[in-house]
């Protein structure tokens, strides 16, 4: 009686692993596509947006690849990151960056910095025009707090406070 009790549990293990590997497993796999897809083309669709606004040119974009590394396209042929300019370079590693920021927190719902955003040097080697576009930006993320570091005055203008820092002797303070 006690094998048969075993037998009859090792049957209802057995049917369930067989239950996992056909169904369970498979299904997963699946949804995990679906999402993996989902959350490429949304990261896809951002980085473009946000790419776009820094950089108005018919000539030039950028996109997703299949790993979730930027593909940057220059008059129609793929281009090596390090053949772009200072400001062209700055422009993709932010557009990347915001893009990267708004889909984790749409993923995550629980994230308790949804509606803030901390940039260090955003703009470096950005021109006039793209400092210009950098406003739209920031406008455009509808963040309640966004904390930027910058060296470019020309930011000081569309920003609500601005915090001077100084450092002399490896000693910063603020002076403003």
């Amino acid at each position: 009686a006690e094998l048969k009790r075993w037998e009859q549990h090792m049957q209802r293990l057995l049917q369930f692993r067989e239950w996992l590997d056909l169904c369970f497993v498979p299904t997963m796999e699946i949804l995990e596509r679906q999402v993996m897809l989902k959350v490429h083309r949304d990261f896809d669709l951002l980085f473009q947006k946000w790419f776009g606004m820094l950089v108005e040119s018919e000539l030039m974009r950028v996109r997703l690849g299949e790993s979730f590394s930027p593909v940057i396209e220059q008059n129609g042929y793929e281009t090596d990151y390090t053949f772009l300019s200072g400001g062209e370079k700055t422009a993709a590693a932010l557009a990347y960056r915001l893009a990267l920021n708004q889909v984790i927190n749409n993923i995550v719902g629980v994230v308790k910095t949804r509606d803030v955003l901390i940039l260090d040097e955003p703009t470096d080697g950005f021109s006039s025009e793209q400092l210009d576009r950098m406003r739209d930006v920031l406008d455009e993320l509808d963040a309640k707090q966004i904390i930027l570091v910058s060296h470019e005055d020309k930011i000081e203008s569309f920003v609500d406070a601005v915090i001077r820092i100084e450092k002399e002797n490896h000693v910063s303070r603020v002076v403003a």
